[in-house]
């Protein structure tokens, strides 16, 4: 029998089931690794196939799969993947784009009143009404690096050319997921509705599901605080971690205006966090960014100048290191669109696969 648990590790595991549960954070190179050997154990554990194809086994950032846990080597039962073969889809085309940028200058200076006009951008959004039954689909351009020797941990890297990926991820927590990426199908597999914790009065929906993100709290002092809570022990370190929370949760879900514009306005809170002027994106779109630096990698979330809306991120090293020299691009997305959809597979009305 486990013995009751009191104080901060109450508090804790409550709000671990309130907020979203983390993806896979800004990933370097070693810790894209990480992931993916837990992911291929995961493939073998369910039996989908023998020999993955090549394209599973490339590293994976933290957009390429939303509803793995934060801790994912620690926590393997909560989520598993099966891929379902390249014949299943035609790749899409992908698009070469230079691994090597300039480093941008950042500065702390204006990062606060720029977050408030992105804050006061995303409160205003109307965002759709999802469904019990109903799947949330998101369109992007994805790009990252792998290990240019497979199974070596910080060693040399590479980056993949920028390509197509499409996820449909269920309102309900019973339903599976589908991530559509590099011409396969790879079902997202989830457990139901959740881990029983002993502790609390009720078995919680699984973290990150639609009611979880709109009970998020609205007021950014309190909202940074559960962040704080909910990441606490989390790698790279307590800001940063709490900053990956923030892409975590908006890159890959339809977040309500009001939650959207506390999020914001939190991560203007979060020390470290710098405002970087010129920024692209996986599509080529120029923008500026908020961004956060952590084991010499900057992570940045780019917006439209104009209207301030989040248009993708960007992850890069700002000083040489063993997996590449500085400027060298770690990660890229674009996010393309986002809709409400009835069923797995579906599209949006008018849109092409």
């Amino acid at each position: 029998m486990n013995a009751p648990k009191h104080g901060d590790e109450v508090e804790r595991q409550e709000l671990s089931h309130l907020l979203p549960r983390p993806g896979t954070p800004g990933l370097s190179p070693a810790r894209s690794q990480r992931l993916e050997e837990y992911l291929m154990q995961e493939v073998t554990q369910i039996g989908a196939q023998a020999q993955p194809s090549p394209a599973a086994k490339r590293g994976m950032p933290r957009w390429s799969l939303i509803a793995a846990p934060a801790a994912a080597l620690a926590v393997a039962a909560a989520v598993a993947v099966s891929v379902t073969g390249s014949g299943a889809t035609p790749a899409d085309d992908s698009v070469a784009m230079a691994s090597v940028i300039t480093v941008q200058p950042a500065s702390a200076h204006g990062a606060t009143a720029f977050l408030s006009q992105v804050a006061d951008a995303a409160g205003k959004q109307k965002t759709p009404t999802v469904g019990a039954h109903q799947f949330i689909y998101v369109k992007s351009k994805v790009g990252f690096t792998h290990q240019v020797k497979q199974r070596t941990i910080g060693g040399p890297a590479k980056l993949d050319a920028v390509h197509q990926r499409q996820v449909w991820l269920a309102a309900d927590p019973s339903k599976n997921g589908l991530l559509r990426e590099g011409g396969q199908n790879i079902t997202i597999h989830n457990s139901g509705p959740g881990v029983v914790n002993h502790g609390a009065p009720s078995q919680p929906a699984r973290p990150g599901t639609v009611p979880q993100i709109a009970s998020l709290s609205a007021n950014p002092d309190t909202l940074l605080k559960q962040i704080y809570t909910a990441t606490r022990g989390q790698a790279p370190g307590k800001d940063a971690a709490a900053f990956n929370w923030v892409g975590d949760t908006v890159s890959e879900s339809i977040v309500p205006g009001n939650v959207a514009s506390a999020i914001w306005r939190a991560a203007a809170k979060i020390p470290g966090v710098v405002l970087v002027k010129d920024a692209t994106d996986a599509a080529g779109r120029h923008g500026e960014a908020i961004a956060h630096v952590s084991n010499g990698e900057r992570t940045e979330y780019i917006f439209d100048r104009n209207t301030h809306l989040f248009l993708g991120e960007r992850s890069y090293l700002i000083k040489d290191t063993p997996e590449g020299k500085a400027g060298m691009l770690t990660g890229t997305s674009a996010v393309l669109s986002r809709a409400v959809v009835n069923k797995m597979g579906d599209l949006p009305a008018g849109a092409r696969a």
